[in-house]
């Protein structure tokens, strides 16, 4: 257990600061009583207050005013593996990390409480002990957590009416600002009611997301089309990832066969990333009706070609998929591949590659699909409010509050200072950036993929059919059955 008791601190300083600044008042003002009388509303404006006036960010904001919970302590459980998005005990001078401890500050002080978070393993293979804990505590009704987080693919089969409350109904959140991802709030609201979400303060989001980067000196060199202005132009499909990579790969040491660390790929795909297809090209096997209800539809005809399509661009001489990132990430940076499928995160490891590069979203299924769609990872950590939180409306205020200063403040220094300028080499990279985080989705069935099981998971229907050569039509119609068992068991969650 980690208990964010920085508050104390920072307003022990703010006492010291203001005690100077009456010392010094007095100094100066002969007569301060007569001033007050002059004018016992007027607050003058100090300089450090009129700078911060000048540059506070301009667009939303919070719905509500300054609370004031009497400084009372606020617990979150949290899984360690992604205890950068609260763990931050001092300013260090490393961007992101000071932008966490001073949004945890902020927070506090805005709302008076003190955060305490607990950090557990709850990764895939704790994740039955980490679940346990939450639900023992449910059952005890002992308020250790006010909110919780986990891996979406771990903790959103806790969902349940009978352990979590409603964030539709919660006072305070506003899910349609952009500091959630407002996207959810259809996909995952059944029956009238929402479980789970994510909001900015899950940092993770950010980190996971599916982006493909490419190498820009290799790009002139074999003179292919320009990445950015595909994407801008709506051009960046399917059918044109094709045709730029699948035979663009080089034979560098002449020996008749391509071999990984030897020669060069047009592509090389992480294949946990590679599940995000699904999204990309927006097929989703499952669907929320106009009631609230998830339905299996039918695997249409435009699927299923791009599953053919995929399925024989897999088998090109110039493409390889494994699960192997990190290496992939290294091949890339050798300039062994012109375009490589990754996570967002790699790039807080790519500062040593010497050639430029740049990122885009994964591609559309052609050029009549509306947008770009970008799949959240499933190792995204998703928030749930126990029943047993000790104030609902405290709990409301509190998310909002930390999910709006990260949104602000956090999210700023990740994403625009310490991806862009440390990372990046090229100014469109903000413009991608942006363009990936608007498209960021997280549907049922991906949320429930682990639910709904069957071979493939309901959520990687055009990777692994693909991937793994297997023909559409007769497995997706002999997996319809699996897959809407583990729905109707989903469902009686939601009654």
């Amino acid at each position: 257990m980690t208990h964010l008791n920085r508050r104390a601190l920072s307003l022990f300083l703010a006492a010291v600061l203001l005690l100077t600044a009456l010392v010094s008042c007095s100094e100066k003002a002969e007569n301060p009583e007569e001033v007050t009388q002059q004018n016992p509303s007027a607050v003058e404006e100090t300089p450090a207050e009129a700078a911060i006036a000048e540059t506070e960010p301009a667009g939303p904001s919070l719905a509500f005013d300054k609370q004031d919970y009497g400084g009372s302590v606020f617990h979150i459980l949290t899984c360690s593996e992604a205890d950068y998005e609260y763990l931050a005990e001092e300013e260090t001078g490393e961007r992101v990390n000071d932008a966490v401890f001073a949004r945890n500050l902020n927070a506090e002080d805005y709302l008076n409480i003190d955060l305490d978070v607990i950090y557990e393993r709850g990764d895939w293979t704790f994740r039955d002990s980490y679940n346990a804990l939450i639900r023992n505590s449910i059952a005890a009704g002992d308020n250790a957590f006010d909110y919780v987080t986990g891996m979406i693919s771990c903790i959103q089969p806790l969902a349940s009416t009978d352990s979590f409350l409603n964030l539709n109904e919660i006072p305070g959140m506003e899910l349609s600002n952009p500091w959630w991802v407002s996207s959810m709030q259809k996909e995952l609201t059944l029956n009238g009611k929402l479980l789970s979400i994510i909001g900015d303060v899950s940092l993770s989001l950010y980190k996971g997301l599916s982006v493909i980067f490419f190498n820009q000196n290799l790009i002139k060199d074999y003179n292919l089309e320009e990445p950015f202005t595909l994407v801008r132009e709506g051009r960046w499909t399917v059918d044109k990832m094709i045709e730029l990579t699948a035979e663009n790969g080089a034979d560098l040491d002449g020996d008749g066969q391509m071999t990984l660390g030897a020669d060069r790929f047009g592509m090389v795909m992480n294949e946990v990333v590679y599940r995000s297809m699904n999204a990309a090209v927006d097929v989703h096997p499952v669907h929320i009706d106009a009631e609230g209800l998830p339905v299996i539809d039918d695997l249409d005809d435009r699927a299923i070609s791009v599953i053919e399509k995929l399925t024989d661009y897999l088998k090109q001489s110039g493409v390889s998929i494994s699960s192997d990132m990190d290496g992939y990430r290294d091949i890339f940076i050798a300039d062994q591949a012109i375009f490589f499928l990754g996570k967002l995160m790699m790039m807080e490891t790519m500062g040593n590659m010497e050639s430029d590069y740049g990122i885009i979203p994964m591609p559309k299924y052609d050029e009549q699909q509306s947008a770009y769609y970008t799949q959240i990872a499933t190792a995204s950590q998703l928030i749930l409010v126990p029943i047993t939180t000790g104030n609902p409306d405290v709990t409301g205020h509190v998310l909002e509050t930390l999910c709006f200063f990260t949104w602000r403040d956090v999210v700023d220094e990740y994403y625009q200072n310490a991806l862009q300028t440390r990372y990046s080499r090229d100014a469109a990279t903000s413009e991608m950036l942006d363009l990936i985080r608007q498209g960021a989705v997280n549907g049922f069935d991906y949320s429930y993929s682990t639910s709904i099981g069957g071979d493939p998971w309901v959520n990687k229907i055009v990777s692994d059919y693909s991937w793994r050569s297997i023909a559409p039509a007769s497995a997706f119609k002999a997996q319809k059955k699996v897959w809407q068992k583990a729905i109707d068991k989903i469902m009686e969650n939601y009654q």
